[in-house]
């Protein structure tokens, strides 16, 4: 079970606050306790943030979610899909689902740039006032991103990500980003864009109707994970960690991990690092997710979840826990529905 930081379910809420909606009941049909969400590292599931999403889109009757100056109608996501999965290659596909947006709206502004080896989405919202917490312009790159990765089967490894969120935003947040848009990641800027190799606008769309279907039916679930073939250094070892390890969880050293990959223990430092991330965070978020799935879906007690996520003492299970969330697996326990 994937986690998601409960800053995007706070920012998704503020649309409903502004438009004057009160936020109880869509948390509720969400599965989410309110007094959840206003903690500062607390975490939700991703079936809750779709949940989440699908309430707002259709308490709102907008799939711009209330972010801009005028409604997005429901059905035009879908519709987009469907018509950009009968094109030959990536490079179509985007232009064409670009386009229709650029008709339907004015907005959002959605342009695909070519320029040397490099390919750049490029996003311009018309108001941006209208989202104070960048919640859907972060959600409208993960989109196209994502999307993009879906439809050709290959996750399209970003090489950089330039933001104009102010270089103050908390902590919390940066965090969030760095997972949201691996790679190079600069904040403070003019545009929002995300470049990445243009080799991949060749790439054939493969994607059936079936599978399209089925997208849209759960969407946004898809869009929230990174879909395809992560070729991520970073999920490299997350695949081995889950093929090797049992419960309860144990890793192996720094020193056995790098020999499993035929490198230096620098190398791989190095390695991980340029895409954002460490061996100790990536145990971690392994262990956070984890830990977070039993405490919430299987409400197992705590000394036996210490046990499995591998944690001799509960003491020592608890003040990792209070790390990853901000409170003790006992006190985030009190706001579990």
């Amino acid at each position: 079970m994937a986690t998601i930081s409960c800053h995007h379910a706070r920012s998704a809420l503020g649309s409903l606050t502004i438009h004057g909606i009160d936020t109880a009941e869509t948390l509720e049909t969400a599965g989410i306790n309110p007094k959840l969400i206003s903690l500062p590292m607390a975490r939700i599931s991703d079936q809750q943030m779709t949940l989440l999403v699908q309430t707002i889109w259709q308490r709102l009757d907008d799939e711009f979610m209330g972010f801009t100056p005028h409604k997005c109608e429901r059905g035009a996501f879908a519709y987009m899909v469907y018509s950009i999965r009968r094109c030959e290659t990536l490079r179509e596909a985007l232009t064409m689902g670009m386009r229709f947006y650029g008709l339907l709206s004015k907005d959002i502004d959605t342009q695909l740039v070519e320029q040397d080896e490099c390919a750049k989405i490029v996003i311009k919202f018309a108001d941006p006032s209208l989202d104070p917490d960048y919640f859907y312009l972060e959600f409208w790159m993960i989109i196209w991103h994502r999307l993009a990765s879906w439809l050709c089967g290959v996750k399209i490894p970003l090489q950089s990500t330039q933001l104009i969120h102010p270089t103050g935003i908390s902590d919390e947040h940066k965090s969030e980003l760095q997972f949201m848009f691996p790679g190079k990641l600069v904040l403070d800027q003019a545009v929002n864009q995300m470049e990445f190799s243009r080799q991949f606008l060749n790439r054939p769309i493969v994607r059936t109707k079936t599978e399209v279907q089925t997208f849209l039916q759960h969407s946004p679930a898809q869009l929230l994970t990174i879909p395809g073939d992560d070729k991520s250094f970073q999920n490299k070892i997350s695949r081995y960690l889950h093929s090797t390890t049992t419960l309860p969880l144990s890793f192996p050293d720094i020193n056995s991990l790098a020999s499993q990959y035929n490198m230096s223990v620098q190398t791989l430092h190095r390695r991980l690092k340029q895409e954002g991330t460490s061996y100790q965070r990536i145990k971690d978020n392994l262990r956070r997710d984890l830990a977070l799935n039993k405490l919430i879906q299987e409400r197992l007690p705590v000394h036996q979840v210490a046990d499995i996520v591998g944690f001799s003492e509960a003491r020592s299970f608890t003040r990792a826990f209070k790390h990853w969330t901000g409170l003790s697996p006992r006190e985030y326990c009190k706001f579990l529905k």
